[in-house]
């Protein structure tokens, strides 16, 4: 799992949401709590940490997913 979350830190911010979106709908991914609040953590990071640039391209994209 931990080689996962490592990939997932990498992802851009919107691939990011997207991936957590996706994990939510799955009926299998989504009963694994632990995995699901990993990910949301580390997507909350990333976003605390991004440029201005990268957060409005970040809530433009949100629109659309």
């Amino acid at each position: 799992m931990e080689n996962r979350l490592a990939a997932f830190r990498k992802l851009p911010l919107r691939a990011q949401l997207a991936l957590i979106n996706s994990t939510r709908d799955n009926s299998v991914l989504s009963q694994n709590k632990e995995y699901l609040d990993n990910l949301e953590r580390i997507h909350a990071e990333c976003l605390s940490s991004a440029t201005p640039e990268q957060k409005i391209a970040y809530e433009k994209a949100k629109e659309h997913l």
